[in-house]
């Protein structure tokens, strides 16, 4: 019988990388959730080898469906949702309780509420993971959670002046970037990391339990300040980038998101890279290599 790994969140950037690293693995038969299963990005997962099943994280009964059968699961939840975030999760979370899923991997993220001792109130994409982590850790479903940091792929990306975030000028880059400086704050490469940690915990849940369950692994490349970021960038470059301060995004989740990195550790007391996670097998890349084979391809150098 074909072990099941079922993914929330496929068409996006975390739910992508546990997909391709449950394909590239094999140990797993990805069941992906979608609301349509007739959309353009349905009919790709399905031509990848993926099963494309509907359900919506608001209907309790189309979770039923969903996740019947799964031995694996993975969640990740969104701010401006139809369905509140923390009531994503909750649903998710008490079905797959009460299907007999085995193991749920969770992605989270601190609450900048609790970190802030009440200064940053607005990071609802935070905070609400947080409650989210609570109610997983009170469930009794088994289960671990990943959680990130700040996502190299936002270089990849046009930002929310229409510009590219990372673009080539005639004598090197510029970075544009929001928040402020002196930022320092984990930093993720979820394409790269994500599905390969995920991979991991499926495969060990049960072989290691007390390395796996109920842990929270952060993956996190290292913890520096952007203008440290720059320089591995532009090593990885060969070429000078020249960082660009854009200011405030304009939406209280994310200006909030920034101005806590300028004075709060989202991690304290984590070590970057987790060597927790280096004994499961997992090996985290690096900004450096980052910049040099994805960034590169990406800005055309």
């Amino acid at each position: 019988m074909a072990r099941i790994a079922t993914i929330f969140g496929a068409s996006g950037e975390q739910g992508s990388s546990v997909l391709n690293s449950i394909l590239k693995d094999g140990t797993f038969k990805p069941r992906v959730v979608t609301r349509n299963t007739n959309s353009e990005s349905s009919k790709k997962f399905v031509d990848l080898g993926a099963e494309v099943v509907q359900a919506d994280s608001g209907d309790r009964e189309s979770l039923k469906k969903a996740l019947a059968g799964s031995e694996v699961v993975f969640l990740v939840t969104f701010l401006f949702g139809a369905t509140s975030e923390f009531d994503q999760g909750k649903n998710v979370i008490d079905i797959s309780k009460e299907v007999g899923v085995k193991f749920l991997v969770f992605s989270s993220l601190p609450s900048l509420t609790e970190l802030s001792k009440g200064k940053y109130t607005q990071a609802f994409h935070f905070d609400d993971k947080q409650k989210i982590q609570k109610y997983l850790d009170a469930s009794g479903l088994p289960c671990a959670s990943i959680s990130t940091g700040w996502f190299l792929e936002n270089l990849l990306k046009v930002n929310r002046k229409g510009q590219p975030t990372f673009e080539k000028t005639s004598n090197g880059y510029v970075y544009h970037a929001f928040g402020f400086p002196g930022m320092a704050y984990a930093v993720s490469w979820i394409q790269h990391d994500l599905g390969q940690t995920f991979v991991a915990l499926a495969k060990q849940y049960d072989t290691r339990p007390d390395e796996v369950l109920g842990q929270n692994f952060v993956i996190g490349i290292a913890r520096p300040k952007v203008e440290d970021i720059v320089k591995e960038l532009s090593e990885g470059l060969g070429a000078p980038v020249e960082l660009k301060y854009e200011g405030k995004i304009g939406l209280a989740p994310f200006d909030e998101m920034y101005a806590s990195a300028a004075e709060l550790d989202w991690y304290p007391g984590v070590e970057f890279p987790d060597p927790r996670l280096e004994k499961l097998g997992v090996k985290l890349g690096t900004i450096e290599e980052f910049a040099r084979t994805t960034l590169k391809a990406h800005v055309g150098a």
